[in-house]
């Protein structure tokens, strides 16, 4: 019988092909609370569920196409009169 593969196990190695991240930014990310908890194996080997990966990712928010980055609230001109 074949497992659906939304219940497969990642490597780090998976994650990395498959997010494109590199290892730092995904222990980065896991650190901060930011990323799915790993399953601990024997061995002290850690695996993440797909189905995990999968339900993050499309959890992600998503940037307008028309306007990627939010606008910048505009900054105040400096007043360089006092510095002589």
């Amino acid at each position: 019988m074949e497992r659906e593969e939304t219940s497969t196990l990642m490597t780090t190695d998976d994650l990395v092909r498959h997010l494109r991240m590199s290892r730092v930014t995904i222990w980065r990310k896991q650190a901060a609370g930011d990323f799915p908890k790993p399953c601990a194996l024997s061995g002290g080997q850690l695996r993440w569920k797909r189905r995990d990966i999968d339900e993050w990712i499309d959890g992600l928010p998503v940037r307008d196409p028309v306007c990627p980055f939010p606008p910048q609230p505009a900054q105040r001109p400096r007043d360089f009169g006092r510095l002589l």
